[in-house]
Parts: structure tokens; sequence; C-alpha cells
């Protein structure tokens, strides 16, 4: 089964889904983490955040990554940069525009791993923030990408878990 954006829920989730930091790179990333008292986890979405958080001393419980960046190939400095040593490696599949069983059950099954978790998304990534937000523990943050804007975080509490429900419900089940 997946999940498909209706074109209302498209056009709602242009917007930041958290709070959006208009800066960008590894001082931005440590930055915004000093925001949170320790979270339980730090989830990254997106290969250029996961990179610079990664380049900022800070190794994701869960990243989600697809080698690509606003739909183009990221450079090989990005890719050889979020294949960190620490991780355990999931491979699945997610077409642009939907979230799949396959993706959602990879982040609701690594969620609480011992080792730091790298989901590589063959498609796209780009609505992973939504299962995040559902199976990441409350006080958890989810860091990603606005494009040519900077960085969302995501402060995971029970009414953005409901929130996120609530999306899931009004997507299109395939």
């Amino acid at each position: 089964m997946a999940y498909r954006l209706t074109p209302a829920l498209r056009e709602r989730l242009k917007a930041p889904f958290g709070e959006l930091y208009r800066c960008k790179g590894e001082e931005c990333l440590r930055g915004i983490l000093k925001g949170f008292k320790s979270p339980p986890k730090v989830i990254s979405i997106g290969d250029v955040t996961t990179y610079f958080l990664l380049k900022s001393g800070r190794v994701p419980d869960m990243c989600i990554v697809d080698d690509l960046t606003m739909r183009l190939p990221v450079d090989i400095e990005v890719k050889k940069g979020t294949a960190h040593e620490s991780f355990m490696d999931v491979r699945v599949k997610n077409p642009a525009g939907v979230v799949t069983e396959e993706l959602i059950g990879a982040i609701r099954d690594n969620m609480y791993s011992e080792r730091p978790v790298r989901i590589y998304v063959e498609g796209e990534e780009d609505l992973a923030v939504i299962p995040a937000c559902v199976y990441a523990p409350v006080g958890s943050v989810i860091l990603y990408g606005q494009p040519s804007e900077g960085v969302v975080a995501v402060r995971v509490t029970e009414d953005k878990k409901r929130e996120t429900c609530s999306l899931m419900e009004q997507m299109i089940k395939e």
C-alpha cells in the first residue's frame, strides 16, 4: 500500500512543517540543536541536511537520504559524507509524491535501533517527515531542508503526531 498526496495536501505541505531557520551549514545545525534539550531522537531527512549535521559533529539517530537534492544528484562530497561508518544501512523504494508501506516500515522498525540508521531511498524521501513524526518519540527533533530557504526543525509533540496522523488519513490510499 502507498499513500499519495492530494493536490490540496501538496499545496499545504509546501509550507514548513515546523520552525524555519533561515541559515545553512554545520553552524546553523549546531545552533538549532542547542535549542533542544536532550532530544530522545535526532532525525535528519535529506542528503544536504544530513551532510551538514554530520559535519557539525552530530550523528543523527536516523537519517533518510536519496542521493538527490532538489531532484538533482548530490555532489560526490555530500554523497560520501552521508555514508558515515556508524550507520546501519536500510534500503527502500519510495516513488515521488507518495509514502510507501516499505518506507513507513523502515522508519517504524528502526526508530529504536541501538545503532544510528541510514535509510537510503530509491526514489524520493521528501515526504518522510510524515511517518517520522508518527513514530519518533515525543521530544525528538526532525530536521530537513526547505529548498532555497533554510532548515526546518520539527519538534515532535503529541499535537504534531495527531496532525501527521490526520495528514496520512487525508492521503489517497493505493
